[in-house]
C-alpha cells in the first residue's frame, strides 16, 4: 500500500489578522505539485484556537473551493468542549472536504474521553481522524480505549503525535491482530521513517507547507524498501525543522510562516499563536540561511 503524506497546514494571514486566500492557494498548490496525499486545516500548526467561528467558516470555504477534489482535505473540528466539536461540525457539513479531524479538550473536561470521541464518531455525516496528542491535551487512551474506538465504521484514520514508540507499536499490532481498517499515521516529523518502516500508513506533519517534496521523498523511499535514502531525508527534515523552529522550538509558529514568506508563497509571517518579536534578526538570518542549504530539497 502507498505510504500516504499529508500537510498539516498553517493558516496564513495578512498583517491585519484576515485571511491570506493567495497564501493558501499558494501554499496547496505547491503541494499538490510535490504529490502529497491530503490537507490537513486547522490543526495545532493551524492555530486553530485563535480564530472565530467566521473566519474558519471562511478557511473551509475557500479552501474547499480551491482543492477541487485534487487531494484529500481534511478539516479540524478541535474546541474547547465536545458540544462545541459537535456544533462546529454541524456547521461544516455543507462544504465539500473529505474527513473530520477531532481532538479531545483539554484535560479540565471531565467527560469520559472514549464516550466523547464515540458521540463524534455517531455523529458524523463522513469520516473522522483522531487526533492523539497528549502533548497538548494530557489526555492518554489504553489500548482498549483505542480498540474501542477503531471498532466504529465512521473513524478513518489516527493521527498520532504522542512521541511514544511503544504506542506505536501497540496500535499496528492492534490493527493487525483485530483486523481493523484504521489507518495509522505518524505525526511527528522527526520519527516519520522509522514509524512507516515499522507499518504505519503515512504521516500527517506539520512541516507540510514547507517540507511537502521532503516528506513525498521520504515517504517513497520508505515504500520502496530505501532505508539509507529515508534516513538522509529524515536527517535533512530534522535540519530543516532546528533552522526553521529553532532547536527549542522558539519560533514555531513564526519560523515556519517567515519561511513560507521569504519563499514568496504567503504575503505575511503574521501570526496570532506567536509574539512576532521573536522573529529577531538573528533567527531571520538563521532561517535564510537554512532555506539557502536546502532549496533543492524543499522545492
Amino acid at each position: 500500500m502507498k505510504k500516504q503524506v499529508i500537510s498539516a497546514t498553517v493558516t496564513p494571514l495578512l498583517e491585519n489578522g484576515s485571511l491570506d486566500r493567495t497564501g493558501l492557494s499558494s501554499i496547496f498548490e505547491r503541494n499538490i505539485r510535490h504529490g502529497i496525499d491530503g490537507v490537513f486545516l486547522f490543526g495545532s500548526m493551524g492555530e486553530w484556537g485563535s480564530f472565530s467561528d467566521r473566519f474558519k467558516e471562511e478557511a473551509v470555504e475557500y479552501a474547499s473551493h480551491c482543492i477541487g477534489g485534487r487531494t484529500q482535505l481534511l478539516v479540524g473540528i478541535n474546541a474547547t468542549s465536545l458540544p462545541l466539536s459537535l456544533e462546529i461540525m454541524k456547521s461544516y457539513r455543507k462544504y465539500d472536504f473529505d474527513a473530520y479531524v477531532f481532538m479531545l479538550p483539554g484535560k479540565t473536561s471531565k467527560l469520559d474521553p472514549v464516550r466523547s470521541i464515540l458521540r463524534v464518531l455517531d455523529a458524523a455525516d463522513r469520516p473522522v481522524w483522531y487526533y492523539h496528542c497528549p502533548p497538548n491535551n494530557n489526555i492518554n487512551l489504553s489500548l482498549g480505549q483505542f480498540e474501542t474506538i477503531m471498532g466504529h465504521e465512521n473513524l478513518k484514520g489516527i493521527k498520532n503525535s504522542a512521541s511514544n514508540m511503544w504506542l506505536r507499536r501497540e496500535l499496528l499490532l492492534l490493527k493487525a491482530e483485530k483486523g481493523y481498517e484504521t489507518l495509522l499515521f505518524e505525526g511527528q516529523e522527526w520519527a516519520a521513517d522509522e514509524a512507516l518502516f515499522a507499518g504505519c500508513d503515512g504521516m500527517i506533519c506539520g512541516m507540510g507547507a514547507l517540507c511537502s517534496k521532503m516528506m513525498r521523498r521520504l515517504a517513497d523511499c520508505c515504500e520502496q524498501g530505501d532505508p539509507a535514502g529515508a534516513r538522509a531525508v529524515q536527517n535533512d527534515m530534522i535540519r530543516v525543522f532546528h533552522g526553521v523552529y529553532g532547536r527549542d522550538l522558539s519560533t514555531v509558529q513564526t519560523g515556519q510562516k517567515y519561511a513560507l514568506c521569504k519563499l514568496g508563497l504567503i504575503a505575511s509571517p503574521f501570526t496570532i499563536a506567536q509574539e512576532m518579536d521573536t522573529l529577531s534578526a538573528e533567527v531571520r538570518a538563521r532561517i535564510e540561511a537554512c532555506l539557502d542549504r536546502f532549496r533543492e530539497q524543499l522545492d
